[in-house]
């Protein structure tokens, strides 16, 4: 029995790196912290290491300590320790267009796949005000120019039916997608699922808003789905190329809470191919 708790205890910590893992390329995405002498986040920390955003480091091992990936990372001649919800991979093969944009409903981003953090769009233009929430009408909210004409039309059409529906938030860069992570992180704990990783948001798409209404003040509030606006959006948004990224199923399945807020506009081949496949059930 004894002997039994040593090789458990041995493999605790198992390194993935006897399996002649690769080495790669990764970035530091929080505002900036500290690195870790060994691995665990009770483990001391270096004190001629500190990290900020968009520093590149380099991973020479990868560790799984509990339910946590840890990397041994070098920066220079200097080694340290840092769990993976404090770095992103660099991100290679992604296919731009000739102005350098990523053709829309071609973007893959989602927990497990990154957008280059250097990604923004260059043909974002600002959203009218008189589109912008309650509140909102003085921050610069940026879209791709297709995706602003969508979801101006996508309210327009509300309106004709007697529904408020305003944009809260549109384009977010790496940068302000680091700061609210970090605040997700040292509020929620490492294990929160209310803020993307940067790198991995679809708000950095510039196709992507957090919609609501004037039926709860013009807020970011789960009792959205309990709306007017909301019940119109379900009956309407498909036909635009406009989805809900996480409902209450998908939410859970790709570790995201669920948000009723959040749309993601594909573009009109997404639409098409719906259109094509599920017509008949669409029409009812």
């Amino acid at each position: 029995m004894r002997y039994f708790f040593i090789i458990f205890s041995l493999l605790i910590i198992i390194p993935l790196a006897l399996f002649a893992i690769e080495k790669e390329n990764a970035i530091y995405v929080l505002p900036r912290g500290p690195a870790y002498s060994h691995i665990g986040l009770g483990a001391p920390k270096l004190e001629n290491v500190y990290l900020k955003f968009g520093n590149r480091v380099k991973i020479e091992e990868e560790y799984s300590h509990g339910s946590i990936k840890w990397y041994l990372c070098s920066k220079g001649p200097v080694h340290f320790y840092l769990p993976d919800a404090f770095v992103v991979k660099e991100t290679g093969g992604v296919e731009y267009d000739l102005k350098g944009n990523i053709p829309i409903g071609k973007e893959v981003v989602d927990k497990w796949h990154a957008l280059p953090l250097e990604y923004k769009p260059t043909d974002l233009i600002p959203v009218p005000k008189e589109y912008r929430a309650y509140g909102y009408e003085s921050r610069k909210l940026l879209l791709r120019k297709e995706a602003v004409e969508v979801f101006i039309r996508l309210i327009e059409n509300a309106e004709k039916d007697g529904v408020n529906i305003r944009i809260l938030s549109a384009f977010r860069d790496t940068r302000y997608q680091s700061y609210l992570y970090f605040n997700s992180i040292r509020r929620y704990g490492i294990f929160q699922n209310e803020v993307a990783k940067p790198g991995h948001s679809e708000h950095q798409l510039g196709t992507t808003c957090d919609l609501t209404t004037s039926e709860i003040g013009s807020t970011l509030s789960k009792d959205f789905e309990y709306t007017a606006a909301y019940q119109w959006l379900q009956d309407h948004i498909i036909q635009s190329g406009i989805f809900l990224t996480y409902t209450k199923l998908k939410g859970k399945a790709i570790g995201y809470m669920y948000e009723p807020w959040h749309y993601r506009y594909w573009g009109k081949e997404k639409w098409e191919f719906f259109r094509e496949k599920y017509g008949l059930f669409l029409s009812r």
